[in-house]
């Protein structure tokens, strides 16, 4: 009989340990129920899981304090259930702790293999605190069974040896982090480049640009559903005759505004006016033939998926142009200014850095940028190699400013496709070479030193994860670049000069501010043979 109820005891724990790590997995296969992606799924809760960790981080400190508490108190509520009424529920209770705990963390794991990269300490120590809570909480009220059937007590061993190993691992390695015992990352620059204070307040429009249907042909059914807009960034107080223009280019599946709302103020409030088309990242390719043969050659590749993402993301330009001088409102906030798009700085960022090497060549060859001109393009991804959508880099200005940014912790794109790129605006697509200091090509280095760790991640320019690293390595520096622009357009040449001496330069740019204990967080390095650069692989980036 003894061994008998054990067994049952046994058997509906272990239910309850299954249903709750099965609600432990809902993040992923309730979305993918309803016809989402599992990337999709994937990416939605790596969005949520940096917005839970970087509001915990406020509570450092108080975290392992709380953490004790919870799991003094699951051992205490354990210990003094055991043979009273509530005793089954809790035990009910403590599985299903332990079994979503655990699926939490095989997510987390898996995640940090592929993205996280050990920058978040809060979410695995608060999903360690979690599954030791189940387990003492469990343990306090199963002991008298430990002394039963050998078998049983054995698999007692196993069971909880191996969840409190599991629970230690996620705890102990960022315990010291969360405790608040680490040094802290440099703060946001008081003044200058990259400070909370801009010289300009921004204010923020939108149209809705009607497609024509060689671009809406290739939507798929959600981008159908969708309302695509143009936004467009204005400065507010600007007093010069004119104003340069910005145009900054999404990444892949970055439509939502959300994402690079930061970047597009930072621009703005240098005093340019800023535009952000938003354009396809995924589409209807059921009219291309199943054999289709994709060529990739030197960063890039002559995917059919860039004739729409492309066309679109100029005719939202070109929308956001025409609005600019129509719209009352706008005018109304630019008051004598004029948009002078001789003075031009242009962006993007992943999949948006293909899709400039396009927009850029169009633009160009309209005239725009031709008294000054800034490129920036961020952990790029590749571009067209189709001749009616690769751009054509001799087009570039004499005086072109550029930045190539590679990130360290990089896990989403090859990094030898933002190394190609670098060679390609350097030579100009084969013209007369622009001068090696105005293509620089940067290396951001990650930091772990202190807590909040200093990763230098794909991400790092979206505005979900803004962080220590962000403010020091990205926002200054293109907030330098849009004030060279926005000093050039206005006429002010010694200011423009100091700010590109800023941004093209090692010294302000490359240096990155100190730890609280005073070590030095790791420079921004200027590469100037970026195809050299050693890579795991040895023929990663071949020339040819």
């Amino acid at each position: 009989m003894v061994e008998i109820n054990l067994k049952k005891i046994a058997s509906f724990q272990l239910l309850w340990v299954a249903i709750g790590f099965t609600l432990g997995l809902v993040i992923i296969w309730w979305p993918m129920l309803n016809g989402t992606t599992l990337f999709n799924a994937l990416f939605a809760y790596i969005l949520a899981s940096i917005g839970y960790a970087m509001g915990a981080r406020d509570y450092v400190g108080w975290v392992p304090f709380l953490a004790i508490i919870l799991v003094g108190i699951a051992g205490f509520t354990g210990r003094d259930l055991h043979q009273k009424p509530a005793e089954k529920a809790f035990k009910c209770f403590t599985a299903f702790v332990i079994g979503w705990a655990l699926s939490r963390a095989i997510i987390y794991f898996l995640l940090d293999i592929a993205f996280f990269r050990g920058s978040i300490a809060m979410l695995p120590f608060m999903f360690g605190s979690i599954l030791l809570t189940g387990i003492v909480g469990n343990m306090a009220i199963n002991r008298p069974n430990f002394r039963m059937k050998k078998i049983l007590n054995l698999w007692h061993i196993f069971s909880y040896g191996s969840t409190l190993f599991v629970a230690l691992f996620l705890i102990l390695p960022n315990l010291i982090a969360v405790a608040g015992l680490l040094p802290t990352p440099p703060e946001t620059p008081s003044t200058g480049y990259g400070s909370v204070d801009s010289p300009y307040q921004v204010e923020e429009f939108f149209l809705s640009p009607e497609y024509p249907e060689n671009m809406t042909g290739w939507w798929d059914d959600w981008a159908q559903e969708q309302e695509w807009k143009v936004y467009v960034f204005v400065p507010v107080g600007l007093e010069s005759e004119s104003a340069g223009v910005a145009v900054y280019l999404h990444g892949y599946q970055g439509e939502k505004i959300e994402y690079y709302r930061d970047i597009m103020v930072s621009l703005a409030g240098q005093g340019l006016v800023a535009i952000f088309p938003q354009y396809v990242s995924d589409m209807d390719l059921s009219t291309i033939p199943s054999d289709y043969e994709l060529n990739y050659s030197l960063g890039g590749s002559d995917h059919p998926q860039h004739l729409p993402r492309y066309t679109m993301a100029l005719f939202g330009v070109d929308a956001g142009l025409d609005f600019i001088p129509t719209d009352s409102r706008v005018n109304q906030v630019l008051g004598e200014t004029k948009l002078d798009t001789n003075h031009m700085w242009i962006g993007g960022h992943s999949m948006g850095a293909g899709t400039t090497f396009y927009v850029m060549s169009e633009l160009l060859g309209r005239g725009f940028g031709s008294e000054s001109f800034v490129v920036d393009l961020e952990a790029p991804w590749i571009h067209a190699t189709q001749p009616n959508l690769m751009g054509n880099m001799s087009r570039l200005p004499d005086h072109a400013q550029i930045h190539v940014v590679e990130y360290e912790t990089e896990l989403v794109v090859d990094k030898c496709i933002g190394r190609w790129q670098h060679g390609r605006l350097l030579a100009r697509d084969g013209g007369l070479s622009l001068p090696a200091e105005q293509v620089l090509f940067l290396q951001v280095p990650s930091d772990y030193h202190g807590f909040p760790r200093l990763i230098a991640s794909h991400y790092l320019p979206s505005g979900f994860i803004r962080d220590a690293l962000a403010d020091q390595s990205y926002y200054p520096r293109i907030e330098a670049q849009a004030d060279y622009i926005a000093d050039s357009a206005s006429g002010d040449s010694q200011s423009a000069e100091s700010a590109k001496n800023w941004f093209m330069t090692e010294g302000e740019m490359t240096d990155l501010g100190d730890w609280s204990d005073g070590v030095a967080v790791n420079p921004i390095t200027i590469v100037s043979s970026p195809l050299e650069l050693p890579d795991d692989n040895p023929e990663a980036c071949p020339i040819s």
